[in-house]
């Protein structure tokens, strides 16, 4: 069995680590070239829920990258999820996975590049419904990983998704099963806590300010905010006929520890006690969690007829205050494409 991890950032260091500690032939891609030459010539160090240096196989050729791979694991931002789509089509081979990491509607925009070559070549695009890892890597080669309990998987094809789960169980059995990729990136809660906790810390972000962003920037406030836009994604949800979990039961099934509220959740679970703050407005934050997370859930509200008011008004205050270019989608869908 053979992975190939698609972006080199924290969580293309997290999961090409963890793969490598478990024994697994794994290639590491990346556009950087210079990082491909520390990571060949040095190796991939980890610590924290994982410890150990592993030597994996890094090129800057994405032919090459997934050549007879088994699996090819998306660890790029969602903005750049259509191009990686559109380079790998004429590439990809026969019966070949593709996982998009962290969803943010990300298999969706495959099914849309690949188009007929999905069922011409039997490939299974897929998408988990929460990064598995929370990882900084502070210099190529160097990475602090966190892994959670669980998260789901689900298949374009739904009926791939249990097959995929049972094949992977070995490597990943932290996948479990989720019944669309619609209830995977609607079930993802990344974007309702990000998004609000950083507009409430905009002055240390623009100023620059060092501080960790659960422990001190997750004020009541903010959770208020959270827990107000958390309601309308699980309303628009279920206008789709996806059940998902609030963000409290999400981030409770991540972790060993359970906490009685989300306040509680983010600022005195271990897993986030070092996570700092973003240097700047210009973060995956706002650029991909705002275009990717919160306003999708506006539009499918009113393309269904679900009202959103704390979506729409933070939307309207990010437009006020962000430049247009930060706030900026790929994402192209309709009504049909939920009627899938």
């Amino acid at each position: 069995m053979k992975f190939t991890v698609i972006g080199a950032g924290n969580t293309g260091h997290a999961v090409t680590a963890y793969l490598m500690d478990k024994g697994v032939e794994t290639t590491l891609y990346t556009r950087d070239p210079e990082k491909a030459r520390i990571i060949a010539a040095e190796g991939l160090t980890a610590y924290g829920s994982l410890a150990g240096t592993w030597h994996p196989g890094v090129t800057c050729d994405l032919a090459e990258a997934v050549r007879d791979a088994d699996y090819i694991l998306v660890m790029t931002l969602a903005n750049a999820h259509r191009a990686v789509a559109e380079a790998l089509r004429p590439i990809l081979s026969e019966g070949q996975t593709v996982i998009v990491f962290n969803s943010n509607w990300g298999a969706l925009e495959f099914v849309q590049v690949l188009g007929e070559d999905v069922a011409a070549k039997n490939l299974t695009v897929a998408e988990t419904a929460a990064q598995l890892f929370i990882a900084a890597s502070p210099m190529p080669g160097r990475v602090r990983l966190s892994l959670k309990n669980k998260v789901g998987l689900a298949a374009a094809d739904p009926e791939k998704t249990e097959p995929l789960c049972a094949a992977l169980h070995e490597i990943f059995p932290q996948f479990e099963p989720v019944g669309s990729i619609i209830q995977s990136t609607m079930g993802t809660t990344n974007p309702v806590i990000h998004v609000p906790v950083t507009i409430c810390n905009a002055a240390r972000v623009e100023n620059g300010q060092p501080f960790l962003f659960y422990v001190e920037g997750a004020s009541h406030a903010a959770i208020d905010l959270v827990l107000q836009l958390d309601r309308e994604r699980i309303a628009v949800a279920k206008a789709l006929g996806c059940e998902i979990e609030d963000v409290l039961t999400g981030i409770n099934s991540f972790w060993p520890t359970k906490y009685d509220n989300l306040f509680d959740a983010l600022t005195k679970n271990p897993a986030y006690q070092q996570t700092m703050g973003p240097g700047k407005l210009d973060h995956r934050y706002i650029t991909e969690d705002v275009p990717y997370g919160i306003a999708p859930i506006a539009q499918i509200g009113r393309l269904f007829g679900v009202p959103t008011p704390a979506t729409d008004a933070l939307l309207a205050y990010l437009h006020c205050i962000l430049p247009e270019r930060l706030l900026q989608s790929t994402l192209t869908f309709t009504r049909e494409d939920f009627a899938k």
